[in-house]
């Protein structure tokens, strides 16, 4: 079996959905994979670096669609609740996924930003700042997100995403993209951000 960056990613996930994001180590991931340490490094220079592969793989439309394809025949208000639906899904599709993509985000090493698809979405849109907007929307679904995994952690018993929590979430997206509709260019002038 020859060691590659492919293989590296699909281990890091195998012992992510088993045991999590604090087991996931390059020891442990060189002994799962019955290689010296050194040689992941060949691959990704740091843990850091793996962390942004494995976020930017949670953060890839694994159906290849794009949620944000801006169609006229859809209103930018259901574009951009589709959008932050399948960021949440994605983030929910693996074990601390939203820690991870938070690390990632923190540390620069996502090659992909989730807010760039989120702002096409609000194409058309009223927002004064789309990209405020899609940076805030962010933040706030991988903060609810890591609320629902954490819970799961601590209660493994407990549905981390149950249907209520995602429809709360959800709500909150549309109260903040009704807020963003009410706040026009003057206000966003005079606020000190």
């Amino acid at each position: 079996m020859q060691l590659n960056p492919e293989l590296i990613l699909t281990t890091a996930f195998e012992i992510l959905d088993e045991y999590g994001l604090g087991d996931l180590s390059m020891r442990r991931l060189a002994r799962t994979l019955e290689v010296a340490p050194g040689a992941l490094y060949w691959h990704y220079p740091s843990k850091q670096a793996l962390l942004g592969a494995v976020a930017d793989q949670i953060l890839g439309a694994p159906d290849g669609t794009d949620p944000t394809d801006p169609t006229p025949d859809v209103a930018w208000q259901d574009r951009t609740r589709a959008s932050a639906a399948a960021l949440l899904d994605r983030l929910l599709s693996t074990r601390d996924g939203a820690e991870i993509v938070s690390a990632a985000l923190a540390t620069g090493t996502l090659s992909r930003n989730p807010v760039d698809p989120v702002v096409a979405a609000l194409s058309g849109s009223p927002a004064a700042d789309p990209e405020l907007v899609g940076w805030v929307l962010v933040r706030y679904l991988l903060g609810a997100a890591t609320e629902l995994q954490t819970a799961g952690t601590v209660d493994p018993d407990a549905s981390p995403a149950a249907p209520a929590d995602i429809a709360r979430i959800l709500a909150g997206v549309d109260l903040i993209l009704t807020g963003a509709s009410m706040v026009g260019p003057r206000e966003l002038e005079n606020d000190e951000c």
